[in-house]
């Protein structure tokens, strides 16, 4: 259970965007859910695919997020208001990177060893939605919650949580004690140099097993 912890502390937008079958209910709601996560939970599996095909899974699971509301919660509302404008859009787009290249370099691999999983419940409340669902890695159980919210026309998942451990929140206090003795433009660095870190380890050919 400790790498799994270990996992979704780490590199846990992977986790995020994993897809999973919901039951529907009737309700135009729960289908476009059910159709959406139907269709990350084949992308999930593609994103190291060769040619045209991870790029496509990629472009769907990006597609999928709520990138906007996902760094206003985790850069946490007095910060967000603080820096409004580019210091945000550029954290925001910085988040974005790191995050998804951390999680292609394990997304599919979290289906390795036949992993198990099932829906527990949809609560959808106006625009917005949660979704439990109880997974088992290599037989191990982990209850995961997906947030979703409605943007315009499309539900877009905006935040998860493990253990009632939220990622926003646990990624707004790391910020927000890093901001208490560094300033913005500092964080702005440390994500810039984790995306290049990032970029260079998925450019080097792969080990041959």
């Amino acid at each position: 259970m400790k790498n799994i912890k270990s996992f979704f502390l780490l590199g846990l937008i992977s986790s995020f965007i994993f897809a999973f079958p919901i039951y529907a209910d009737g309700t135009g709601a729960t289908k476009e859910i059910t159709s959406k996560l139907d269709d990350l939970f084949i992308a999930s599996r593609k994103v190291n695919a060769p040619g045209d095909e991870k790029e496509k899974a990629r472009g769907a699971i990006e597609k999928s997020m709520d990138w906007e509301k996902i760094a206003t919660m985790c850069l946490g509302p007095k910060y967000a208001k603080k820096n409004a404008g580019k210091n945000l859009e550029d954290f925001k787009n910085l988040l974005k990177e790191v995050v998804i290249k951390t999680a292609y370099t394990r997304l599919d691999k979290f289906w390795d060893g036949n992993t198990k999983y099932k829906f527990e419940n949809i609560e959808i409340k106006g625009n917005t939605a949660k979704v439990p669902t109880k997974f088992f890695v290599k037989g191990e159980p982990v209850v995961l919650e997906y947030f979703f919210s409605k943007k315009g026309d499309q539900w877009l998942i905006y935040d998860i949580s493990y253990e009632d451990i939220r990622y926003s929140t646990n990624i707004s206090e790391q910020i927000d004690a890093f901001l208490k003795e560094g300033n913005f433009s500092t964080l702005l660095d440390k994500l810039r140099k984790r995306r290049d870190e990032l970029a260079e380890e998925t450019s080097k050919p792969a080990k041959k097993a």
